[in-house]
């Protein structure tokens, strides 16, 4: 199936490494120029840019496609206008976003303080917001249609059995955010949706997913955790025509364990 994917402009967060590093390379897979976007914070001593790096030869070498790697903070809004503004100078202006970076402390509720909580809702809601506004503020002067995919997660149905509550509540606004850009936009031919994933094997969890194997199988019906390209394929999915007729929807990707 031709997705009409080719050639488009996709950004996609945090596309560095785990989930996101999947959905670049399955957006590539497809024909479209990928922006892979990573974190540098020189306060908290965080730069992704070799990793980055590496994606974007990788792309370049299996896909025969157009990439670049653009640092962005999702905590600050002047980083994020100027990758918008980075994209359409090198690549052209955006067709695709996917909000797939985030931030997720861990504690106990009475171990959290307020800082962590505003900086989790700082990249996670507001970061995902200008990345919305910005796109469709482009999009409405190129008048031109669009796709947002916002990757979401089950703990903003169901919480987390290990602490993770801004995490998990910021999740449960950008579900709401979804629901209301798409409702604002769709008269736009700009399509907004969210995924909802369960667990997935990447590096961050693999720990822990080996210390609780049992007791997480349990809880899924197809007895299995998920693979970072699964995520992907509904990402393209929702990024192509084959979903124009979708939009304010939040995807099930848990296995079953949410079943809604």
């Amino acid at each position: 199936m031709d997705m009409k994917i080719k050639d488009k402009v996709a950004i996609v967060t945090g596309s560095s490494s785990g989930v996101g590093k999947a959905i670049a390379f399955a957006l590539a897979a497809e024909g479209a120029k990928v922006v892979i976007n990573y974190l540098k914070n020189e306060a908290k001593g965080l730069d992704f840019v070799n990793d980055a790096l590496a994606v974007v030869g990788e792309i370049k070498q299996r896909y025969g496609t157009e990439a670049i790697a653009v640092a962005a903070d999702l905590a600050c809004e002047e980083q994020i206008i100027a990758m918008f503004d980075a994209v359409e100078a090198k690549l052209g202006p955006a067709d695709i976003l996917v909000n797939n970076a985030a931030y997720c402390p861990k504690g106990p509720l009475t171990a959290y303080s307020v800082e962590e909580w505003n900086y989790t809702f700082q990249v996670n809601v507001t970061g995902c917001f200008v990345t919305c506004r910005e796109l469709v503020k482009r999009l409405r002067v190129r008048q031109s249609k669009g796709k947002i995919i916002n990757i979401a997660s089950q703990a903003a149905f169901l919480g987390s059995t290990s602490g993770h509550l801004p995490y998990d509540s910021s999740k449960g606004a950008m579900v709401s955010m979804t629901r209301a850009i798409a409702r604002e936009t769709a008269k736009e031919g700009i399509n907004v949706n969210a995924i909802a994933p369960g667990m997935v094997m990447t590096e961050m969890i693999a720990k822990i997913w080996e210390e609780r194997k049992e007791q997480y199988l349990a809880r899924i019906p197809l007895n299995r955790i998920a693979q970072p390209e699964e995520i992907a394929s509904v990402v393209v999915f929702l990024a192509s025509d084959a979903a124009s007729y979708m939009t304010g929807t939040t995807l099930d990707l848990t296995g079953g364990l949410m079943m809604r």
